[in-house]
């Protein structure tokens, strides 16, 4: 599974965009999403594709020196579960 990210503080918040690519035979079922430990969204695929993307804008609390940690987690549909985290600190 490929993970990608990319961040930018906001004028409220961060700009966040989320992105996975399933590898040879795996497949997405579900996708949580976590920042700063609080669950922005997590999407159940009726069917399991092959790459997911998902930009959330403003997300969270933003400020000079403060830290973040992105979590996400992939769940397949025979059930393994990979899982990502970054971690970042907004400018001073």
């Amino acid at each position: 599974m490929k993970f990608t990210l990319n961040h930018s503080r906001a004028l409220s918040g961060n700009d966040i965009s989320v992105g996975m690519e399933a590898e040879g035979e795996e497949t997405i079922q579900r996708v949580e999403t976590k920042l700063d430990g609080s669950s922005p969204v997590e999407d159940e695929l009726e069917d399991s594709i092959d790459s997911y993307q998902r930009v959330f804008s403003g997300a969270g609390e933003a400020g000079p020196g403060t830290e973040h940690t992105l979590v996400v987690t992939v769940e397949q549909d025979d059930g393994k579960v990979h899982s990502w985290a970054c971690t970042w600190t907004d400018p001073v």
